[in-house]
């Protein structure tokens, strides 16, 4: 289309925020829980295992879901590497395997046992006068990375490389887009009815458009952005042009061109 315009934006997203959009998609894990802390567990799981296909993705979260039971947030704080690690023995998800899931699983237990909830930890390192949280997320990802065990004698291979775990929590500081990241911090800052909007001291014109094919594509057809890499700047590129339409909630677009990718539509 040749001039993109902000009734046909939000015609968009009237269409696809909806709760109809929550059966199929991986924000339908963190929305079965009452407690803060459990959807901020099942929030970031689901949102660090949400690439690929999402109807697989939706069949892992649901096998996941089953081992954490009715408490998300009870099993990672009770989560013992030496005693717990054979409930995820075998695990594969595309490039996600067992270590990286116990040791993601152990990071989130020891902040939550820390900070008492993942918004507290976040908060640590948030601050209201940046542009964006593109330092915030950087702050939290080395909170989260500084609780890797230093010494797991009887699971040395957890030890032998930390790149599983660093693709389920990247750092904006070496550019990449976290989308998976920015779209957690979506689930808990945004409003319903599809986001959850648990975290109420971050604004929502700080975050960032989670940044895949579907809206990296999209986005350039529009000409929200000219560059060609799907990584942080563009990121940031794409939310800046979208605060033109709407700079309180920029990112709810991220519903419009989602929800039209997905639907083969453009």
């Amino acid at each position: 289309m040749s001039i993109l315009t902000k009734e046909y934006l939000n015609e968009l997203v009237e269409k696809y925020e909806i709760p109809d959009f929550i059966k199929d998609d991986p924000v339908q894990f963190p929305h079965k829980f009452k407690k803060q802390i459990d959807i901020e567990v099942s929030g970031l799981i689901s949102s660090c295992l949400a690439y690929g296909n999402r109807k697989k993705i939706v069949e892992t979260l649901a096998n996941l879901h089953e081992i954490f039971n009715d408490s998300p947030s009870e099993f990672v704080m009770n989560f013992d590497i030496d005693r717990d690690a054979e409930l995820f023995k075998g695990f594969v998800y595309r490039y996600t395997q067992e270590r990286d899931l116990i040791l993601l699983i152990h990071v989130i237990g020891q902040a939550l046992k820390e900070y008492g909830t993942l918004e507290k930890a976040f908060l640590k390192g948030f601050n209201p006068d940046d542009k964006n949280i593109r330092q915030s997320l950087t702050n939290f990802v080395n909170l989260l990375r500084s609780y890797i065990p230093c010494e797991i004698d009887s699971h040395a291979s957890l030890r032998m490389t930390m790149k599983g775990l660093f693709h389920l929590i990247p750092s904006p500081e070496l550019g990449s887009a976290c989308k998976r990241l920015n779209l957690f911090l979506k689930w808990m800052v945004r409003k319903p009815p599809v986001d959850l909007n648990i975290w109420k001291n971050i604004p929502a014109n700080k975050l960032l458009m989670p940044l895949d094919t579907h809206v990296a594509r999209i986005s350039r057809k529009w000409g929200l952005t000219s560059r060609n890499s799907n990584d942080w700047k563009t990121a940031e590129e794409i939310t800046e042009k979208l605060k033109e339409f709407d700079p309180v909630d920029p990112v709810k677009y991220d519903f419009a061109i989602f929800g039209l990718g997905i639907s083969g539509l453009a």
